[in-house]
């Protein structure tokens, strides 16, 4: 039996646990045959009062023949649970792997990797099996093939808007690496960039103004941090007293320190020790395969890795660019005395601007990620609500055939949630392909730009209205079908919602004091 997603495989499981429970306690309390009293007392009181003792006695006795019949075959198709659920009988298939655009393997029950095989035992219930009835085992099975086949037919693509999610949240792990970059914003960066405005430097033709945003820039490798060298040891580099920066420092009588001082684009570019190898290795090598996926026509690998460093320098922020103090480290010489100040002043100034531009961004990114978390969960507690309660239904409907449609396309229509899911998220994964493509840049440029702000907002408000909206949208248009008990889970799907849209909104009340303070700073 297939299932839309982890939590789905083992809320299965316990749902049909629960049912085959509170199935039990109404069959030894006598209350399962409620429906045959009720059947009996209406077929024999209402002929009688609108037709002759004689013709009523004929009429009853035909409609008790039916009606008897017809509720036992309801129970023993739709209401008695005898077909067991295995515990690894119900498993999980991903649509795809995204690294390599093969099938994922199935996983099963007790067998998935994840922490619900340690909390979801088999032995979770006194060891009792899953038992379900036929009608709703069967049920279960076309839907979860349905959504497997819906799902499968779907392009195989990497997710975009997980991917963007994995790279803002990335940063700096090692703290000898953190403190080694904020030595070189300071010793190397920062004059480098005052260099620049001081002496009113052209930038070489093709090259973007944007290229010095950041420590790695082009230009910088290839002019300034030549003829600029570390002010203090840097570890990793051995001290050569061949190099200009360590001549002069020991006299040759002397024990050479344990470290030199290497130019800064040695610092940077070197392929052992540098900086920049130093980063490319604090990147989760899922995140590098999938940038790699998605750029390998557009973007060189060596672009790839450098676009990713950028992307990790903005989320460190503060904590890099100014993390050390300037002061007294000897940069004023370099930079014409208190010039210093007006630069950093005006490249602050840039940064603000920058933030207001993608403000509205950071309040919808962390509501739409929390509700694209928490969808499945939603989905998999609710139906194991709906497998939980669905005997009081069943006894209250009489056993009745209208009442077992209706469970029956309410429980299929959550469970085809997941389809519509998969449908929406490769939505957004071209909504997001076109969003970089309009940027006016390629690749990786445009997956990391911070221009069409505006329709990038759009995009999220669209994206976070199909989550929560379209799966009560369809349970609603069952209703036009006439099964209007489908439409029962829309109220309680949409306060569940609105609780990941209420997480999302705390991170990001949470994402913008911080944003509201750097920027005050």
């Amino acid at each position: 039996m297939s299932t839309g997603s982890f939590i789905e495989m083992f809320m299965t499981t316990f749902g049909w646990h629960l049912y085959e429970i509170v199935w039990g306690v109404i069959s030894s309390t006598g209350l399962a045959y409620l429906p045959f009293f009720a059947v009996i007392i209406d077929n024999v009181v209402k002929p009688i009062e609108s037709q002759e003792a004689k013709a009523a006695a004929v009429t009853s006795l035909r409609r008790l023949e039916i009606d008897i019949v017809r509720l036992i075959i309801m129970m023993m198709l739709a209401v008695s649970p005898y077909m067991t659920i295995n515990y690894g009988a119900v498993s999980y298939t991903k649509a795809c792997q995204v690294s390599t655009g093969t099938a994922a393997p199935t996983v099963t029950a007790g067998n998935s990797g994840t922490i619900f095989d340690d909390t979801f035992q088999s032995n979770l219930l006194n060891n009792q099996h899953a038992k379900a009835p036929p009608w709703f085992y069967i049920v279960m099975s076309v839907t979860g093939g349905v959504n497997d086949a819906v799902i499968s037919r779907l392009p195989c693509e990497i997710n975009i808007r997980q991917t963007q999610y994995e790279m803002s949240t990335l940063n700096i792990e090692d703290p000898h690496v953190k403190r080694d970059m904020q030595r070189f914003v300071t010793e190397c960066y920062e004059p480098a960039v005052a260099d620049f405005y001081n002496n009113r430097r052209e930038m070489p033709a093709g090259m973007e103004l944007t290229d010095i945003d950041w420590p790695g820039s082009e230009l910088f490798n290839s002019g300034f941090y030549r003829n600029e060298y570390a002010k203090h040891q840097v570890p990793g580099f051995a001290f050569d007293r061949s190099r200009k920066s360590d001549m002069g420092r020991v006299a040759y009588d002397q024990e050479p320190p344990e470290y030199g001082y290497p130019s800064c684009y040695d610092w940077w570019t070197n392929s052992t020790t540098g900086l920049r190898v130093r980063l490319v290795e604090e990147f989760p090598r899922g995140t590098m395969n999938k940038l790699s996926t998605l750029f390998a026509s557009s973007a060189t690998k060596q672009e790839q890795e450098d676009a990713a460093i950028r992307k990790m320098l903005a989320n460190e922020g503060q904590s890099v660019y100014k993390g050390l103090d300037l002061s007294g480290n000897g940069l004023e010489s370099n930079m014409g005395g208190g010039t210093m100040t007006d630069t950093l002043y005006e490249w602050t100034g840039n940064v603000v601007g920058m933030a207001g531009a993608f403000i509205t961004e950071l309040l919808l990114q962390p509501m739409l990620f929390m509700v694209k978390q928490m969808a499945p969960y939603v989905q998999a507690t609710m139906l194991m609500a709906t497998y939980f309660l669905l005997p009081w239904v069943l006894l209250v409907g009489n056993y009745e055939w209208s009442t077992i449609k209706t469970a029956t396309i309410t429980i299929f229509a959550m469970k085809f949630w997941t389809s519509i899911w998969a449908v929406t998220d490769l939505l957004d994964n071209k909504l997001a392909q076109t969003l970089s493509q309009a940027s006016g840049l390629t690749g990786v440029s445009g997956f990391f730009s911070m221009q069409n702000q505006m329709m990038n907002s759009i995009i999220d408000l669209l994206i976070l209205g199909l989550y929560m909206g379209l799966p009560m949208y369809f349970l609603s248009i069952m209703g036009w079908g006439g099964e209007r008990g489908a439409s029962a889970p829309t109220q309680a799907s949409g306060v569940a919602a609105n609780e990941g849209k209420g997480a999302g909104q705390q991170g990001t009340s949470l994402a913008t004091g911080a944003a509201t303070k750097s920027i005050s700073k």
